[in-house]
């Protein structure tokens, strides 16, 4: 096991033995939702196992794209800090209204024991017929667990005025990500006691009967619903603050190195008073 696989094993562990609500998701989040137009806007890329608390910088060389989407305009997110336990992304939005951010990594793999993938299967919401694969392929010749995953997270933020952010409907656009959460309602204008409709695409198709999970910021309690036939669920929104959205699609695969390839997801809003 190489060191990087190692300390993904040992912060996968960490998180078990706390038996907390959270799964170990890289998310983007910007400092400031809300800006002026010509306003430098800064995010933050990072993995933890508490939404927003940043855990684990994300390394600049794993990053495969990282754009900014705004009135038909898409930028690059070029300038990149790295800290202790944030990748810190900033980029100057070229036009007013809503802003869709999204950064996608390159693929990693991990080891997992049978006892941690137990409980990974558990965490991501997996179906029975899942398990069942695992389950005989622990009655073969082999328990090994090999998985490359990759990461995919997405963010709106809103530069001008109130009118300006909500005359723009672009945010109803995918940015084509490979696995993507796309709301149905408008990010600018979530408010607490409201719903958060969304869609989520493989390859930009639906995908349905997909467990897709959400919590608010510092909260370990996490809702976990399912899409429906056309990839579609509907969240409630309690109270304000930042919420996360997050889903793992697993496929096993056969290859000489390959048992499992996955795919995360992660979307953050804001939700007002």
């Amino acid at each position: 096991m190489n060191k990087h696989t190692g300390s993904i094993l040992s912060v996968i562990i960490c998180f078990l033995a706390l038996n907390t609500a959270s799964a170990h998701d890289t998310w983007l989040l910007p400092k400031v939702f809300r800006m002026k137009p010509e306003q430098r806007s800064q995010l933050m890329l990072t993995s933890g196992m508490i939404f927003p608390q940043n855990n684990h910088a994300i390394k600049p060389e794993r990053i495969e794209n990282a754009f900014v989407l705004l009135a038909g305009e898409k930028t690059q997110m070029a300038k990149r800090n790295f800290a202790p336990k944030a990748l810190e992304i900033s980029v100057m939005p070229p036009n007013v209204g809503v802003a869709t951010a999204f950064v996608e990594l390159a693929p990693k793999v991990l080891e997992l024991t049978p006892k941690l993938v137990r409980e990974y299967l558990g965490e991501i919401g997996a179906s029975d017929s899942l398990k069942s694969v695992w389950k005989n392929v622990k009655a073969g010749t082999t328990t090994l667990w090999r998985e490359s995953y990759s990461k995919h997270a997405k963010t709106f933020f809103f530069i001008g005025n109130e009118q300006e952010v909500a005359r723009d409907s672009s945010w109803k656009m995918p940015c084509g990500m490979k696995l993507e959460i796309v709301p149905e309602a408008h990010p600018g204008l979530l408010r607490a006691k409201g719903q958060l409709p969304v869609r989520v695409l493989l390859d930009g198709k639906p995908l349905a009967n997909f467990p897709l999970g959400y919590h608010r910021e510092n909260s370990k309690n996490a809702t976990l619903q399912t899409t429906d036939s056309e990839g579609r669920t509907t969240f409630n929104l309690p109270k304000a603050g930042r919420y996360l959205l997050r889903g793992t699609l697993l496929q096993p695969v056969q290859t000489d190195s390959l048992e499992w390839q996955s795919n995360f997801t992660t979307l953050t809003v804001e939700v007002r008073p």
